[in-house]
């Protein structure tokens, strides 16, 4: 049995987030580097990375930021290039950017079908797509040179449950959790895992922070789903570290025989 506890179940693994520095991807960094993850913080601000970085190294564990835009090939390309210069490889790799949350939340995108820009649409769900499989793809390399590896998509839970004047996050999410699973099916002889976890309101990130802001510019009917979620949540908003635990949960060999699976911590919101 191994003498590694749950607090360290990541020593020495080598972890790529990309959106790492706020909401979400910094709960997920940070949890990353409590269990002993390296981690490789992407994002395009050097200084909203800097704050996130402290955290990491106050606690004494190590990380440095890659910058780049999860849509670009060679920017991706170029992030795995940094970890592996940094740190000597990749191990787990945590797409969680969405490429322009701006976009998904206009209400030309996000409103009642009717309504919509379909060219708009279709065109945030191509850009969405690559945001998250791009960095997988120029990671697979260096992964399988580390004999394997974790792949967690942090995706919406409009995936999997609908909500009125979701098209383009449905659509988006619905088919990144059908590729996930080809993924996992394509990559399990390489012993690389892809598993997803979708998430609905998430607490002190920007979209959460775009909605109740005291200057916020979205829909009124995209403000009433978010309250109506509040509201209707059986334990509550999750905050982003309530996700950081269950992506490195999925990173971890606790769930070594996981793979195609796709999880919502919505704290009973959804119930699957």
């Amino acid at each position: 049995m191994s003498t590694l506890s749950a607090i360290d179940s990541l020593h020495g693994k080598v972890a790529i987030v990309t959106g790492g520095t706020g909401g979400i991807g910094k709960g997920v960094a940070l949890h990353l580097a409590a269990r002993g993850a390296h981690v490789v913080i992407n994002g395009r601000s050097a200084d909203k990375a800097q704050a996130v970085l402290g955290e990491i190294r106050a606690d004494g564990s190590q990380a440095c930021f890659a910058p780049g835009d999860v849509r670009s090939r060679a920017d991706m390309q170029a992030v795995v290039a940094e970890a592996v210069r940094q740190f000597g490889g990749v191990d787990i790799v945590v797409p969680n950017a969405g490429g322009n949350d701006d976009e998904a939340r206009s209400p030309e995108v996000r409103g009642p079908f009717a309504d919509v820009d379909l060219q708009r649409v279709t065109h945030f769900v191509d850009q969405a797509l690559a945001a998250k499989l791009l960095v997988v793809q120029a990671a697979v390399p260096a992964m399988r040179e580390r004999g394997g590896g974790s792949v967690v998509f942090v995706i919406s839970e409009g995936g999997r449950t609908p909500t009125p004047g979701q098209t383009a996050i449905a659509s988006f999410s619905g088919g990144l959790i059908a590729a996930s699973k080809v993924l996992a099916k394509d990559l399990a002889r390489e012993r690389i895992r892809v598993n997803c976890v979708c998430v609905t309101v998430v607490r002190d990130t920007p979209s959460w922070e775009a909605v109740f802001s005291p200057d916020s510019t979205v829909s009124d009917m995209h403000r009433k789903q978010y309250e109506k979620i509040v509201a209707r949540s059986p334990l509550g908003v999750a905050s982003p570290a309530d996700i950081g635990k269950v992506v490195a949960f999925f990173a971890s060999d606790d769930a070594a025989y996981l793979t195609g699976t796709v999880i919502s911590p919505t704290g009973g919101l959804t119930i699957h």
